[in-house]
């Protein structure tokens, strides 16, 4: 009996440590691929699918997701997201359907937010690209000085439906500001022959009050 309690505190001492390394092996692993659960709970692979990818200016490269310690855009900034929509069945698809769904924040600039493709075949992908832009800092909700939303895209047809996503965080910042203001007066030299002088009357009343 008192093997077992020992055994049982040996477990709940370590359970933290056990839950953590599984939270971060399920992190780490891939989803194996993009499905849709039917006919009782299998998994079927979808054979449309949709991807979605913003642009970082930091990295010069799109990537799937920008977060809190990546590239934040600014104010009244402009963000580039890419859609790519595939066929990775065996026969073509007639028509396809995608609309992109636009958060809070972000304001519509240029391209296809509602498109419909006709005569996917099978293997092609088809690439679109879309503008938007963030909302000037007046509109930023109150106390929150860097926000993070997420823009959302779906594709489907008759038979299936796949969606994307893609994070991006706003900052409240200034833009165009490359250097801090001056903190002293301009004409700064103007003040020197007075400093000097100011010097020198201090250390003459020194010595004469000796």
């Amino acid at each position: 009996m008192i093997f077992l309690k020992e055994k049982m505190k040996s477990l709940f001492k370590f359970s933290p440590l056990l839950f953590l390394v599984l939270a971060i092996f399920l992190m780490a692993t891939p989803a194996l691929a993009t499905c849709d659960e039917q006919y009782g709970g299998v998994c079927k692979e979808l054979e449309l699918q949709i991807d979605k990818e913003v642009w970082d200016p930091a990295n010069n490269s799109f990537k799937e997701n920008l977060g809190i310690h990546d590239y934040k855009f600014g104010p009244d900034e402009e963000i580039t997201f890419k859609l790519k929509i595939k066929n990775t069945g065996d026969e073509t698809f007639d028509e396809v359907h995608v609309k992109d769904y636009l958060p809070d924040y972000l304001l519509q600039l240029s391209g296809d937010f509602d498109f419909t493709l006709y005569d996917l075949d099978p293997d092609e992908e088809v690439e679109k690209e879309i503008k938007v832009k963030v909302v000037s800092a007046g509109e930023f909700p109150d106390g929150q000085s860097i926000i993070c939303v997420v823009n959302t895209a779906e594709a489907w047809n008759d038979k299936e439906k796949d969606k994307d996503t893609a994070q991006v965080c706003l900052e409240e910042k200034v833009l165009g500001v490359t250097e801090l203001p001056p903190t002293g007066p301009e004409n700064w030299f103007i003040l020197l022959p007075f400093s000097l002088l100011a010097g020198l009357i201090g250390v003459s009343l020194l010595k004469f009050s000796k």
